[in-house]
């Protein structure tokens, strides 16, 4: 049987996962590190129709065995790691896919985070696309059974970035109670921090890699980044977009330790 480990990195997106997959390779030649390998998208959008109650979990197995099943065992290197978004359902719902697997889970201010993906998938194209014309490119809300239909008609695309926030976090960490080694940590403590190098030193413990220094720099230079185009920041919000994204995201938020400033908390209650 090959020794080589299975990692994936995965998030919501708009975490830094190409600059992950840029960083362990350039750090670690005995590693194989991809940013969004192969055939992922047509996997993230059969792990939605899924969880929309379309399509079985069978199904999803024999399609990413068709699709990706391959990858690691033909990986002549050490270490296999693949940040990847689009898989942030796999894992949870059939850990048997990757044997051994280890799974890092970046989590990132869900205020940012919506900001981020309004912003960034309006600037490119193929992103507009994605997100306005692919079906089941994301969760829908009304088909996995949380959003009634009597909201599904009114529900924005604001507060459906909140939901996707809440919910594929939520199916992530999901994670955090089985066999598979498991490791979150916050977007925040590594790219708005004088010293990431303690939380990075813990994160390839956890994955194995030797530890490095001098990387402090590298964590200033994030890849993919959104321009600031026409959604505003947190602070420029009404208070009734504060109030849609505590309704949605407001537990996540507190187990994560997001929210809390006072004002913030002022804008909440309008």
């Amino acid at each position: 049987m090959k020794d080589t480990q299975p990692i994936l990195i995965i998030s919501t997106g708009r975490t830094g996962t190409i600059f992950f997959s840029r960083l362990f390779a350039d750090l670690y030649p005995d590693a194989a590190s991809y940013h969004e390998r192969g055939a992922s998208r047509p996997i993230q959008i059969l792990t939605n129709l899924h969880f929309s109650h379309l399509f079985p979990k069978s199904g999803l197995k024999t399609a990413w065995k068709m699709l990706k099943g391959n990858e690691i065992e033909t990986c002549e290197a050490k270490f296999h790691i693949d940040a990847n978004c689009f898989l942030y359902g796999l894992a949870p719902l059939a850990p048997e896919l990757y044997p051994n697997l280890r799974v890092l889970h970046i989590v990132r201010d869900p205020r940012s985070y919506v900001t981020s993906h309004l912003n960034f998938s309006r600037q490119k194209g193929t992103s507009f696309i994605a997100n306005y014309f692919v079906p089941f490119w994301q969760p829908n809300p009304f088909l996995v059974g949380e959003l009634p239909l009597s909201k599904a008609f009114g529900f924005t695309r604001f507060e459906k970035y909140c939901w996707i926030w809440d919910f594929k976090n939520r199916v992530m960490e999901g994670l955090e109670n089985t066999s598979t080694p498991y490791m979150r940590v916050r977007f925040e403590d590594l790219f708005n921090t004088e010293n990431p190098e303690d939380l990075f030193g813990a994160i390839t413990d956890f994955l194995g890699l030797p530890r490095v220094t001098g990387i402090r720099e590298k964590f200033r230079q994030p890849a993919n980044t959104s321009s600031k185009t026409d959604f505003p920041e947190w602070p420029d919000w009404t208070p009734k977009q504060a109030a849609q994204l505590q309704s949605l995201c407001g537990a996540r938020m507190a187990k994560y330790g997001y929210g809390g400033e006072s004002e913030w908390e002022q804008k909440v209650i309008g």
